[in-house]
């Protein structure tokens, strides 16, 4: 049977935001759950992949005339190293857009306070992610982090995101990034109120790609059980957000925390769960590549080939009558069918 599109009627004359993976090999960080840099791949490379500045010039450039508003730097590397990036901040400024970046917390190269007064005063959101309520889970999930430097920094981050919002300058958001696995799933409680407690505004997640056999383990969806006692978490962090609230009284939000229910044979997504991206967001590989979603690299392959915009204007190809099929019979692909970026309609588990 054929899935009908949730999202077709949707598509935007342009993506609302893109994100460009600026610098894929550059990481100081070997998260276990990490396409690239987990110690748990046995094939690593040693390549040096840099996006050219031009690609993001040209790209925005062509893009910001359709609705673009945000840019997302980076999708494996830590995005602070990238040689290019206070390039890409002016870039940014004299667009007028908002930066909206994952970084691991360490603040390489400049420190926690520079990158702060650059960053925050154009940014809409900054996830830093962080995969444990304690040294130990935190540390071995994401090996060669310093548990309490990142909390340090994430302090200091908030501090001058206080003063930026008092002084008017901007109203960005600080979130908490978490992969929700095996290894973290019974700390999340206490991982949320640490949010709380440090005044965070948002507490996102999503469960792992399977990208190493090592990690089989690790997935809540592996088994009844394993989804059982995450649908008894999600209950619990509800909870706690109802009872537990920011400075000022401001309910912490929750994105991604909904129960798994009516999964299929092999872990299939029911039908009417949805896929924001395709049609609303963009993605573009390190060389220029256009690519249409965030699963792994070898799962997205097996949508095909979209182009480069090293070639092509950028849209035309998402104007390009296959992307137009592609967001047409998206769910009868095997990767939709198992992915995990999916969402349930019900808005009651919308936070």
């Amino acid at each position: 049977m054929r899935i009908k599109s949730l999202i077709n009627s949707n598509k935007l004359g342009g993506p609302w935001r893109i994100t460009f993976d600026t610098n894929p090999d550059q990481c100081n960080i070997n998260c276990i759950m990490c396409e690239k840099h987990s110690n748990c791949n046995k094939n690593k490379t040693r390549q040096n992949r840099q996006m050219s500045i031009y690609i993001i010039e040209k790209v925005v450039s062509e893009a910001v005339k359709y609705g673009l508003r945000e840019i997302i730097p980076s999708t494996m590397g830590e995005p602070l190293l990238y040689a290019k990036f206070e390039e890409l901040l002016n870039l940014i400024k004299k667009f007028n857009l908002k930066i909206n970046i994952t970084t691991n917390g360490t603040f390489p190269k400049l420190g926690v306070e520079k990158w702060s007064q650059l960053i925050l005063p154009i940014s809409s959101d900054v996830k830093i992610s962080i995969n444990g309520a304690t040294k130990k889970t935190a540390e071995y999930i994401m090996s060669g982090i310093n548990f309490e430097k990142q909390l340090k920094n994430i302090r200091k981050f908030l501090e001058v995101r206080d003063l930026i919002r008092k002084n008017k300058i901007n109203d960005p958001t600080i979130t908490f990034q978490v992969t929700f696995m095996e290894s973290n799933l019974e700390e999340l409680p206490e991982l949320l109120k640490l949010a709380i407690d440090m005044n965070i505004d948002r507490f996102k997640g999503h469960h792992l790609w399977i990208t190493h056999p090592e990690l089989n383990y690790e997935s809540l969806r592996r088994n009844d059980d394993s989804i059982h006692r995450w649908n008894e978490i999600v209950e619990k962090l509800i909870i706690l957000a109802e009872i537990y609230r920011l400075k000022g009284g401001k309910k912490i939000v929750l994105d991604n925390v909904y129960p798994l229910t009516n999964l299929k044979d092999n872990n299939k997504i029911p039908n009417n769960w949805i896929c924001p991206f395709l049609g609303r967001e963009a993605w573009v590989a390190w060389d220029g590549t256009f690519n249409v979603c965030c699963s792994p690299d070898n799962l997205r392959k097996s949508f095909g080939y979209f182009g480069n915009i090293m070639e092509s204007n950028f849209i035309e190809l998402w104007n390009s009558n296959k992307y137009d099929n592609l967001i047409k019979n998206w769910g009868n692909y095997e990767v939709c069918k198992i992915c995990n970026m999916r969402k349930p309609r019900n808005e009651r588990w919308r936070h």
